[in-house]
């Protein structure tokens, strides 16, 4: 941290192949709502611009082809001074929060995707 200032950032990587077009489809998205997000942009149009674009890709695994989802549930947010979630929600799908990002403020830009439900259930067991 730097004056209170922490870095929130992760890119997953995956030693196999197979799964390089789902990477694809997450940085894409991530890379998508980066650009779209700024001073007065409504945090819902984030939402909407990563699961377009998310969710156009399609991944094929062992002979069987699955649309790439957002998961629903996760999403990013802003930060603030030692504060690494700091009250506002980023979605990654659209219809979400209205709520306008301001200026000196700093979010995570955060999306995940899946070949599954686009659902996370947590079962507090690991």
């Amino acid at each position: 941290q730097i004056e209170g200032r922490i870095i929130d950032c992760a890119w997953t990587v995956a030693f196999d192949p197979k799964y390089d077009k789902l990477l694809e489809a997450v940085k894409e998205a991530t890379n998508t709502g980066i650009k779209t997000a700024g001073i007065d942009v409504r945090l819902c149009d984030v939402g909407e611009a990563v699961e377009e674009v998310m969710e156009s890709y399609e991944v094929e695994l062992d002979g069987k082809v699955f649309p790439v989802k957002c998961v629903r549930n996760l999403n990013g947010h802003s930060m603030g001074p030692y504060q690494i979630h700091a009250g506002k929600s980023v979605p990654i799908v659209k219809g979400g929060d209205a709520t306008r990002m301001e200026e000196g403020e700093f979010y995570a830009i955060e999306t995940f995707g899946s070949t599954g439900r686009g659902h996370v259930v947590e079962d507090l067991e690991c």
